[in-house]
Protein backbone atom coordinates (compact mmCIF):
# COMPACT_ATOMS: atom_id res chain seq x y z
CA UNK A 1 0.00 0.00 0.00
CA UNK A 2 1.28 3.45 -0.85
CA UNK A 3 2.40 5.71 2.03
CA UNK A 4 -0.27 8.26 1.07
CA UNK A 5 -3.00 5.64 1.57
CA UNK A 6 -1.59 4.62 4.94
CA UNK A 7 -1.50 8.29 5.96
CA UNK A 8 -5.18 8.61 4.99
CA UNK A 9 -5.92 5.67 7.30
CA UNK A 10 -3.91 7.33 10.10
CA UNK A 11 -5.92 10.53 9.73
CA UNK A 12 -9.19 8.57 9.70
CA UNK A 13 -8.25 6.72 12.90
CA UNK A 14 -7.20 10.01 14.53
CA UNK A 15 -10.48 11.68 13.58
CA UNK A 16 -12.40 8.71 14.96
CA UNK A 17 -10.54 9.09 18.23
CA UNK A 18 -11.32 12.81 18.17
CA UNK A 19 -15.03 12.05 18.09
CA UNK A 20 -15.22 9.20 20.60
CA UNK A 21 -12.34 9.69 23.04
CA UNK A 22 -13.06 10.04 26.75
CA UNK A 23 -10.68 13.02 26.73
CA UNK A 24 -13.18 14.91 24.59
CA UNK A 25 -15.20 15.79 27.69
CA UNK A 26 -12.15 17.22 29.41
CA UNK A 27 -11.16 19.37 26.43
CA UNK A 28 -14.77 20.42 25.98
CA UNK A 29 -14.92 21.47 29.64
CA UNK A 30 -11.78 23.57 29.29
CA UNK A 31 -13.14 25.56 26.37
CA UNK A 32 -12.57 28.98 28.01
CA UNK A 33 -8.82 28.33 27.86
CA UNK A 34 -8.57 27.65 24.12
CA UNK A 35 -11.68 29.14 22.51
CA UNK A 36 -11.08 32.56 20.89
CA UNK A 37 -12.96 35.33 22.71
CA UNK A 38 -13.85 37.19 19.52
CA UNK A 39 -16.18 34.37 18.42
CA UNK A 40 -19.53 33.90 20.13
CA UNK A 41 -19.43 30.63 22.10
CA UNK A 42 -21.74 28.16 20.41
CA UNK A 43 -21.92 24.62 21.76
CA UNK A 44 -21.51 23.01 18.32
CA UNK A 45 -18.38 25.04 17.53
CA UNK A 46 -16.89 24.24 20.93
CA UNK A 47 -17.53 20.52 20.39
CA UNK A 48 -16.04 20.64 16.89
CA UNK A 49 -12.96 22.48 18.14
CA UNK A 50 -12.51 20.08 21.05
CA UNK A 51 -12.80 17.13 18.67
CA UNK A 52 -10.13 18.62 16.40
CA UNK A 53 -7.81 19.23 19.36
CA UNK A 54 -8.11 15.59 20.49
CA UNK A 55 -7.67 14.31 16.91
CA UNK A 56 -4.57 16.47 16.41
CA UNK A 57 -3.17 15.27 19.71
CA UNK A 58 -3.68 11.67 18.62
CA UNK A 59 -2.00 12.34 15.29
CA UNK A 60 1.02 13.99 16.90
CA UNK A 61 1.43 11.60 19.82
CA UNK A 62 1.18 8.51 17.62
CA UNK A 63 3.86 9.94 15.30
CA UNK A 64 6.54 9.88 18.00
CA UNK A 65 7.40 6.14 17.79
CA UNK A 66 7.36 6.31 14.01
CA UNK A 67 9.76 9.26 14.03
CA UNK A 68 12.15 7.43 16.33
CA UNK A 69 11.96 4.31 14.14
CA UNK A 70 12.61 6.33 10.99
CA UNK A 71 15.57 8.01 12.64
CA UNK A 72 16.88 4.54 13.53
CA UNK A 73 16.87 3.61 9.85
CA UNK A 74 13.63 1.74 9.22
CA UNK A 75 12.12 2.18 5.75
CA UNK A 76 9.25 4.61 5.22
CA UNK A 77 6.68 1.87 4.62
CA UNK A 78 7.36 0.25 8.00
CA UNK A 79 7.33 3.54 9.86
CA UNK A 80 3.98 4.46 8.34
CA UNK A 81 2.50 1.17 9.55
CA UNK A 82 4.03 1.81 12.97
CA UNK A 83 2.38 5.24 12.98
CA UNK A 84 -0.97 3.63 12.13
CA UNK A 85 -0.51 1.07 14.90
CA UNK A 86 0.24 3.85 17.37
CA UNK A 87 -2.86 5.78 16.38
CA UNK A 88 -4.96 2.63 16.60
CA UNK A 89 -3.59 1.82 20.03
CA UNK A 90 -4.31 5.32 21.32
CA UNK A 91 -7.83 5.07 19.91
CA UNK A 92 -8.49 1.70 21.50
CA UNK A 93 -7.10 2.72 24.88
CA UNK A 94 -8.79 6.12 24.87
CA UNK A 95 -5.65 7.82 26.19
CA UNK A 96 -5.74 10.97 24.10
Amino acid sequence: MAPQNVFALIVAVSLTNGLFSPMLGLVFGLWPLWYPPVITPVQELIFYGASLIVATGTLLLSALPAAVAERAGLPLQQTMWLWLAGAGLLTLLGVV
